[in-house]
């Protein structure tokens, strides 16, 4: 799970929050992120996320 945090950290890099779910997947595509961390972001919850905290929160929550 550790690397998939990361992977999603390096791809989200310079984003600015707030960002719903739909931002952080086009952001992650236009950082051409590989398919593992774009397919992991479209199955986070479908909300607003205030910080990266809030996506590595999301994340961790998806991978239990």
């Amino acid at each position: 799970m550790a690397s998939i945090i990361a992977k999603v950290s390096k791809s989200l890099k310079g984003i600015h929050f707030p960002a719903d779910k739909e931002k952080c997947v086009e952001y992650a595509e236009k950082n051409m992120a590989s398919d593992d961390v774009i397919n992991t972001l479209r199955h986070m919850p479908d909300e607003e996320y205030d910080s990266m905290a809030g996506v590595w929160h999301a994340v961790g929550q998806m991978k239990q």
